[in-house]
């Protein structure tokens, strides 16, 4: 026996549902897709910022073997004082300079002298020596300028030209030393002493 009242319902899925499902894991999975790239190009970054830091840092330290090995010459040109006068270009020194430029612009491969090929760290270390006065020649010869320390009764350095620091009679020195290590990393140092 049948029930009138019962009807039969089809069993069929709304039309609007069909594929919708699959349109939001789509989605889904490119924002995650492009989530993950980003994640990887950040963590790629950073680590060779990293690289580059240390390698900065020891051609940094590569540069100071520069300086001390410049200082050593400075001291043993200095044992004859008029050694100082004239530019030895085999020895990297030079008896005149414009202290204002700088480190980068100097001509390191034809002027510098070479500390070591390699400092167990794969940085070659050039050097230079410059005497801070602005002509070959005696400090105390006429229109020579030189930069000074400041001593007792000194005024320091000059800039204006033909002036003479009556008080001392040692310019400054400035020891420049260039690093250049593995991934063509370049550090300069400087100091300057008297």
């Amino acid at each position: 026996m049948t029930h009138p009242y019962r009807q039969r319902v089809p069993a069929t899925r709304p039309h609007s549902a069909r594929g919708v499902v699959l349109l939001v894991a789509l989605v889904v999975l490119l924002v995650m897709t492009l989530t993950s790239l980003a994640l990887v190009r950040t963590t790629t970054t950073g680590s060779s910022i990293a690289g580059s830091l240390a390698l900065k840092q020891t051609a940094t330290t590569g540069a100071d073997l520069g300086l001390e090995r410049g200082l050593a010459q400075l001291d043993q040109l200095s044992q004859n004082g008029a050694a100082l006068e004239s530019n030895n270009a085999g020895e990297a020194y030079f008896a005149s300079f414009d202290p204002r430029v700088a480190a980068k612009d100097l001509q390191w491969d034809s002027s510098g002298k070479q500390a070591t090929a390699d400092d167990g760290l794969g940085n070659e270390v050039r050097y230079m020596i410059h005497r801070l006065c602005s002509a070959s020649g005696a400090v105390s010869a006429a229109g020579q300028s030189c930069v000074a320390p400041e001593g007792t009764g000194c005024p320091g350095s000059s800039d204006s030209p033909g002036s003479v620091v009556p008080c001392n009679d040692r310019p400054m020195y400035r020891i420049s030393a260039r690093a250049v290590g593995p991934r063509a990393t370049v550090s300069y140092v400087q100091m300057t002493v008297y």
